[in-house]
């Protein structure tokens, strides 16, 4: 008999906690999914602040443009998001219901069996019948186990009851998560059809700016020439200033102890390397150099809506972000410089070891050169666009002399 109760109770265990543990990876995937939601649905609410303010009198600028082609592009993962979503949401209601299926024969199977119990022990009778048996014993050891079976064949019979109870339990529970997946994927098929319509409607925007700036190829062109001349200038002094700073640490770190070669013919103090090793070692976690904002133009190589075969080569990020903004440090260090640049603003460039931050288009500064600064401390405000009030940054990140792709190093 304690072997038998062993087994089902290692059974129960089994039937309740298998459920639970694919219930625990499916609550998994779709607490991803969720964050993903959350993460595009943000990137679509920054893209939107930046177009709030476009008249319908005038077209979109190139800028804008690049906002709504990053909005396209999270409206259509967002889209697949709720399409993911309301599969596992399918697959999960499936689960569900074969489980209630299976769980529904095994407690059928309890129930027949338990009347099978009542049905023996009516056969058995009445308390007086079970006296009979204890006192029919041959010996005293024998009428001790026949008290003990009888004993334990009613805690048997209460413990099935229980085991039945629970299931049933556990029943109710599986039949109310099914009702609340149905709610959930309705909602989902909700959002889905909304994003959709969305999207159809972004994509009439597009076209029309896009036809629009085709009809302007010449200007465009010219603009983006005198763009590419301000960014080499930029580039160009930004790379002096590197230099300059790197062989000033050089000087420092001469004959010290502990001084790091960084390559390049360059070194670093101790503490400059201690700093350097810090920055290097939250690649992928440093903040933003703006509170909100949206990537309008990548690092490398973008091409120009608008102008066929035209490109501009970006050595850093730009970032549309709201009027009004403030550019902010993304690590600690010391500005190594503040200098205006036609075209660029003023300029700040903050030295974090070997590693170099720039924040440029700014209209104010906040800082002066040899400021201390801590990761996330303002700046400056960054510059308005006169026409549209939209405000874009532009970030770049240095190692020694050569400039990095900003985007893998930021959260």
């Amino acid at each position: 008999m304690v072997g038998r109760r062993s087994s089902w109770v290692w059974v129960l265990a089994c039937a309740l906690v298998l459920p639970w543990g694919m219930a625990a990876q499916t609550g998994d995937t779709k607490s991803q999914l969720e964050a993903e939601k959350s993460r595009l649905q943000k990137e679509i609410s920054a893209a939107n602040e930046l177009l709030s303010k476009t008249r319908k009198d005038r077209d979109l600028t190139l800028g804008e443009l690049r906002a709504l082609e990053k909005k396209l592009k999270a409206r259509e993962a967002l889209i697949r998001n709720v399409q993911a979503q309301v599969r596992q949401s399918e697959s999960e209601i499936a689960r569900l219901q074969g489980d209630i299926a299976a769980k529904d024969r095994e407690i059928d199977q309890m129930m027949q069996e338990y009347a099978e119990m009542l049905r023996q022990a009516q056969q058995r009778g009445s308390t007086e019948q079970a006296l009979r048996f204890i006192l029919g014993a041959e010996n005293l050891s024998m009428a001790i186990k026949r008290m003990n079976y009888l004993r334990q064949y009613t805690e048997f019979r209460k413990e099935k009851v229980e085991e039945i109870r629970v299931y049933q339990e556990a029943q109710a529970q599986r039949v109310a998560a099914v009702e609340v997946e149905r709610t959930r994927q309705k909602e989902l098929l909700g959002q889905e059809l909304r994003q959709k319509q969305l999207l159809a409607e972004e994509r009439a925007q597009q076209a029309k700016a896009l036809n629009a700036l085709k009809k302007k190829e010449g200007q465009i062109a010219t603009g983006i020439k005198k763009k590419k001349q301000e960014l080499a200038k930029l580039e160009k002094q930004i790379a002096a200033i590197i230099k300059e700073e790197l062989r000033k640490q050089r000087d420092a770190s001469a004959g010290k102890t502990g001084a790091k070669d960084v390559g390049g013919g360059y070194s670093l103090t101790p503490e400059a390397a201690a700093l350097a090793k810090d920055f290097a070692a939250n690649r992928g976690k440093l903040p933003w150099p703006v509170e909100r904002g949206v990537i309008t133009q990548a690092f490398g190589d973008n091409e120009v809506p608008g102008a066929s075969g035209v490109t501009i080569k970006n050595p850093g990020v730009d970032i549309g972000t709201p009027a009004k903004s403030t550019a902010r440090a993304v690590f600690q260090g010391e500005v190594a410089s503040v200098v205006s640049v036609p075209g660029a603003g003023k300029v700040i460039l903050i030295r974090h070891g070997n590693y170099f931050t720039v924040y440029s288009n700014l209209a104010e500064v906040f800082v002066a050169k040899g400021s201390k600064v801590d990761t996330k401390e303002a700046l400056g405000r960054v510059m308005e666009d006169p026409e549209t009030g939209a405000a874009t940054l532009h970030f770049e990140l240095w190692m020694n002399t050569q400039n990095q792709d900003p985007r893998p190093w930021l959260n």
